[in-house]
């Protein structure tokens, strides 16, 4: 809440008082200008646990037990302390919903969920309980859903070793949604800064950089890879080097969900969510015509390939497309023309929302609660497979809408794309999964990792 809310109050029993101000604490480091209250009329009161506040406003309970979230406006609900992050994760996750379409959305309090049990198939889930990981866990991709599959991952009782790869630094836009990072954490390298999430009995392995460079650095065999990559492309480019199983994570416009892979037979890999079914825009052409500046695309090209600085002529020709002073775009030049777009554009340090040419914009950027929710379910994911050796894995997809009362949100099987346009359907890429899982399939004993030139 402190990431959006301009005023909130903490009201907590006696025994209690020092956590309150812990939340006081964590609210103020997440945005230094939120007003914490002492008293006053409540809009709309989030309670956890059994002894909520007495008030007239409207309320939205929320507590868990084990793997199981309980939120809506018919609690109160218990809260347990079964050392279990994920049934607490995913009650604030959809408790911090429910509180956004009350306070944002037009229809307010009819959007809010009577009584959500989530997931629906929480006793399917494994009692959570140490593990040693075989192998390594790798996280691709650091970002809002990265950092919420971390903090969940950092408080489970497994032991062994996860890879976090990442090839950027935490920039100011990215601090709304990101969960482990703070405002001192702006420029620093987003690996490192999620690794300290970490302790030494599930130990951080940092790679700064990107999934290709991982494998070249690392090899290529990997049984459990987590995704939570932002492009179609990307998600193609690691179901493409043949990790054993996979689990996906995303938000979009409209829902967010995660997604399990397993390569062979009838089931859906990951790339076959991501078929191209079109001609997509580059991105030169994509950032250009975002900066206004289609004239400039064969420079932006070059800019984007090459990280050359942007000079004064492109960042005035950028202003004088979108009718602003020049000197808005004065921090910028210099810099690299991504960072311009990344923290002009889709960070608003070029254009605020509503401004430019007088004309209502739309910017999507997944709310933290959207991106954790997705992230918390990635973890979820990879702990339910490590429990149970492997032995449920099928492709699996849930979505869920988040900014409406939450319906189905049961899981459903996905099959191949069946057009054999994807790689799972590719004699060649069959036969190198086979080529690296099949001894290991077949033997109790685990072979040695092949390297793949």
């Amino acid at each position: 809440a402190g990431r959006l809310y301009p005023s909130i109050t903490f009201v907590a029993s006696t025994d209690l008082g020092s956590f309150a101000e812990e939340l006081v604490l964590l609210a103020k480091t997440i945005n230094p200008n939120i007003e914490v209250m002492s008293s006053g009329t409540l809009n709309v009161c989030l309670a956890v646990g059994e002894d909520p506040p007495v008030t007239d406003a409207p309320t939205i309970f929320a507590g868990c037990d084990g793997w199981l979230a309980h939120a809506g406006t018919q609690g109160p609900y218990a809260t347990s302390d079964t050392g279990n992050p994920f049934g607490a994760g995913f009650a604030a996750c959809i408790a911090a919903a429910n509180l956004f379409r009350f306070l944002f959305l037009p229809e307010g309090e009819s959007l809010l969920d009577a009584d959500v049990r989530f997931p629906p198939d929480a006793d399917s889930y494994p009692d959570l309980k140490p593990a040693v990981l075989s192998d390594p866990l790798v996280l691709v991709g650091v970002g809002a859903v990265g950092n919420a599959a971390a903090w969940a991952l950092a408080d489970t009782p497994l032991k062994g070793n996860v890879w976090l790869v990442d090839p950027e630094k935490v920039e100011k836009s990215n601090l709304q949604r990101y969960v482990l990072c703070a405002p001192s954490d702006e420029d620093m390298i987003k690996v490192n800064v999620v690794g300290k999430a970490f302790g030494v009995t599930l130990e951080a392995l940092p790679h700064h950089g990107t999934w290709a460079s991982f494998l070249g650095s690392h090899r290529y065999r990997w049984e459990r890879v987590l995704v939570a990559l932002d492009s179609a492309h990307d998600r193609r480019a690691v179901q493409a080097s043949l990790p054993r199983w996979i689990a996906n994570a995303w938000t979009q416009l409209g829902d967010l969900g995660v997604s399990t892979h397993s390569f062979l037979g009838a089931d859906a890999c990951l790339a076959c969510l991501y078929l191209p079914t079109q001609q997509s825009k580059s991105q030169d052409e994509i950032v250009a015509e975002g900066l206004k500046i289609p004239q400039f695309r064969e420079r932006v090209r070059f800019l984007l390939g090459s990280e050359q600085p942007t000079d004064r002529e492109l960042c005035d020709a950028i202003a004088a497309a979108w009718d602003i002073p020049p000197e808005r775009l004065e921090p910028f030049v210099g810099l690299p023309l991504r960072e311009v777009w990344v923290r002009g554009i889709c960070g608003g340090g070029i254009i605020p929302l509503g401004e430019g040419d007088n004309t209502p914009r739309e910017l999507h950027v997944p709310l933290a609660f959207q991106s954790a929710l997705a992230g918390v379910l990635l973890a979820a994911e990879a702990v339910r497979d490590v429990l149970s050796d492997g032995a449920q894995r099928k492709t699996h997809v849930r979505r869920l809408n988040v900014l409406s009362r939450l319906g189905d949100t049961s899981r459903r099987p996905e099959l191949k794309a069946g057009t054999g346009a994807c790689i799972c359907e590719d004699p060649d890429f069959i036969a190198a999964y086979h080529t690296k899982y099949g001894l290991a399939a077949e033997s109790p004993t685990k072979s040695e990792p092949l390297e793949l030139e």
